[in-house]
């Protein structure tokens, strides 16, 4: 009677072709920290060193600096939010719902700080109380979020950077101004290209 012949050993070749297929598949499905990282690194660096730059004498940034800032701001959170949204929408179920969720918590946060500030404004706190508290809490908002995406997508680069981000907002506040937009511009939005670019090699190694 004839018999089957034995399962053939897997060429490993094909088992770590496999495995690399599996890899790539899982990060084409989760948002890019780097990308993340580089975007509002950028955003940062250039508009916090425009308000720098402009406010080193009376402690005012132009309206010109703070419209690039803002709208650099801004640019950042719609560009957050259709990046992981694109990236997590091949997924199905509860994980399609958390990227989502992550992805509006952004403006979320955001529109939070800038009712705050206003608050602060109308209660008469005075123009350097009201730039400091933006500075922070924008930094607290972007940190606690990078710390929830880096829980979210078990990504330990996401989690140092949003502890290092709330802490360079803490930094930020207690330098006055005009230094605090320097911190901003160069620990918060230099450290973030930096930790990214680190994050990169590290990806490729």
């Amino acid at each position: 009677m004839a018999t089957d012949p034995p399962d053939e050993a897997p060429d490993p070749a094909d088992a770590l072709a496999i495995i690399a297929a599996q890899r790539a598949l899982a990060e084409d499905t989760r948002p890019s920290s780097t990308w993340i990282f580089a975007l509002w690194g950028t955003a940062w660096l250039l508009g916090y060193g425009a308000m720098w730059l402009t406010a080193r004498d009376d402690r005012r940034p132009s309206v010109l600096a703070v419209v690039v800032a803002i709208g650099l701001g801004l640019v950042a959170v719609v560009l957050t939010i259709v990046h992981v949204l694109r990236r997590t929408q091949g997924i199905a179920g509860a994980g399609a719902r958390q990227g989502a969720l992550f992805g509006w918590a952004w403006p979320i946060g955001f529109v939070a700080q800038s009712l705050i500030v206003g608050g602060l404004g109308r209660a008469g706190a005075s123009d350097e109380v009201t730039g400091l508290a933006a500075n922070a809490i924008a930094a607290l908002v972007v940190g606690l979020l990078y710390i929830a995406g880096g829980l979210l997508w078990d990504d330990m680069g996401m989690y140092v950077v949003g502890g290092w981000m709330a802490l360079v907002g803490a930094a930020a506040a207690l330098t006055g101004l005009p230094a605090s937009y320097l911190v901003m511009a160069l620990a918060g939005g230099g450290g973030m290209l930096a930790l990214g670019l680190v994050t990169r090699i590290r990806s490729r190694a």
